[in-house]
């Protein structure tokens, strides 16, 4: 497969270019090391292997927010990394409604028109996904199992939650959810050299692609065991037990989605009321609830071509002097109690609050959660503590302690609505609490998906646009990619009969 060998190539050239810029590997290897000498460096001199490592990890860590991913000759403005990733699946859903087509960014997601092998969509998300895939693998090669440095060590385990996070999320958007599912095909899996009798080049089955995303996560916590990290943008113990805790979720395994989350959580607070209305409380990572993020400076910002571009109303940007606002849902927003503080996270005048003239121009239901901040530099969030809450308590009611998942979630909704006191919950209580709390930070596709809803964005009182009035059923391609062009025509290990379906039924429906 074409992927493989251009990861084979990478690690070696890592390697390579490596050994000509410390004395050590000048010294003692004047050509490519391999994987032995490697590894003896790790043991006998970590410091000189970590100087090769660590601009590594540091550039890994900035892929997830670097502009146009993909190497695009074009514009695409709609290509700044995970985040790019995360809200491209909300605007495929129902919870989040556009105001205008606006310039087209986003537009034909929203529409789901961009599911097809030959367009540029599918390829976006393919190649972020495997292109995370192989510099963590450059990295897992460099870094023995036996190493006992603490830092490298730290080092492989983050790699390895990299490649087990991007596996899976391949395999949900590739192939429908696991449950039910479990033998079709799924996503190859790429894996270093030493690796690759578990390497598959083809569409491994999704048993087989979970199986090895399981053994990544267990691993990473393993090395990432007692690390700590020098600031929120680096991988540590908790923010992969975090992101091993929603993978659970999508393959049932409550046992340990429960376990990972209560892992990833500790000593993390929720928002008060006063701090989820924050300014700060969405773009700035050394905010209380985040556990995992990106800082965005003046070197990382992607500006126009960013999230907050899109979703921040206050400013330049799409979303803001472009008029192409993001709005909730309006069935959405009617759900929520008039006690409850997230009312206040959307413009609306039945909130009862005298809004500034700016905010007052805003349409009803536009978003005022994420605010840009000074020169392009609003963080990037990619877990906090609510999501963890909702994961435990949401594996809880799955597996029936339906009392056990209402006094988890109470954490979180004694500070979101004074009215609620519910003792007993179900699975889709908490999934609706979800919508709510999570909206806009890139949950509500994949929460879709794996729970197995359907789009209803067509009901009286919509304020979805008319080209979007969907009902869409659960499990309808509409939903997936089919696999990019380019990768069956440069790989011998998929065919074009491999391909995912089309969907046929009508977007449109009474």
């Amino acid at each position: 497969m074409k992927i493989t060998k251009i990861l084979m190539i990478s690690a070696v050239a890592s390697f390579s270019l490596a050994s000509c810029g410390d004395d050590f590997f000048e010294t003692e290897y004047s050509d490519v090391a391999t994987k032995d000498q490697i590894d003896e460096i790790g043991n006998s001199s970590p410091d000189a292997l970590i100087k090769v490592v660590e601009p590594l990890m540091l550039g890994l860590n900035n892929y997830t927010c670097q502009y146009n991913t993909q190497s695009s000759s074009n514009t695409v403005h709609e290509d700044f990394g995970l985040m790019g990733i995360y809200h491209l699946g909300d605007v495929m859903n129902d919870d989040l409604a556009f105001y205008s087509r606006g310039s087209g960014w986003f537009t034909y997601d929203y529409e789901l028109d961009y599911w097809s092998e030959q367009y540029k969509r599918p390829f976006f998300y393919w190649n972020f996904f495997y292109s995370v895939i192989a510099k963590s693998n450059d990295i897992i090669s460099m870094i023995s199992p036996e190493v006992t440095d603490t830092k490298l060590k730290a080092y492989r385990g983050a790699a390895l939650a990299y490649r087990g996070f991007a596996h899976a999320y391949l395999a949900q958007m590739y192939q429908q959810t696991y449950i039910g599912n479990e033998d079709t095909p799924g996503v190859p899996i790429v894996l270093t050299p030493a690796e690759a009798e578990f390497a598959v080049a083809g569409r491994a089955p999704l048993r087989q692609v979970y199986a090895q995303v399981e053994k990544d996560f267990k691993e990473a916590i393993q090395f990432l065991e007692g690390y700590e990290r020098p600031n929120k943008t680096m991988i540590d113990a908790q923010v992969a037990a975090g992101l091993y805790s929603r993978i659970c979720l999508v393959t049932n395994n409550w046992d340990d989605a429960i376990t990972y989350a209560r892992m990833a959580r500790n000593g993390y607070s929720v928002y008060t009321p006063d701090e989820l209305l924050a300014n700060n409380a969405f773009n700035n990572i050394n905010a209380a609830e985040w556990i995992w993020g990106m800082d965005i400076t003046a070197e990382t910002t992607t500006m126009f071509a960013s999230f907050f571009s899109f979703m921040c109303a206050y400013d330049a940007g799409y979303g803001g002097d472009g008029g192409q606002y993001r709005m909730i849902d309006a069935k959405l927003f009617s759900q929520m109690s008039d006690a409850d503080v997230r009312r206040l996270l959307f413009k609306h005048s039945s909130n009862g609050i005298e809004y500034t003239k700016q905010e007052a121009g805003f349409p009803d239901y536009t978003n005022i959660k994420f605010k840009k901040v000074a020169n392009w530099e609003a963080d990037y969030l990619y877990m906090r503590t609510s999501e963890m809450i909702l994961n435990e308590a949401e594996a809880l009611a799955h597996k029936g302690d339906l009392t056990g998942a209402a006094t988890v979630l109470k954490e979180l909704m004694s500070q979101r609505d004074e009215s609620w006191n519910q003792t007993s919950v179900t699975a889709d209580e908490v999934y609706q609490q979800r919508r709510l709390e999570l909206w806009g930070e890139g949950f509500s596709l994949f929460d879709h998906l794996r729970l197995k809803k359907g789009v209803e964005r067509n009901y009286e009182g919509t304020n979805h646009l008319s080209s979007a009035l969907f009902t869409i059923d659960a499990n309808s391609w509409y939903l997936h990619f089919q696999i990019p062009l380019r990768e069956l025509d440069n790989s011998d290990a998929i065919s074009a009969e491999e391909q995912n379906p089309a969907p046929t039924e009508s977007k449109f429906k009474n």
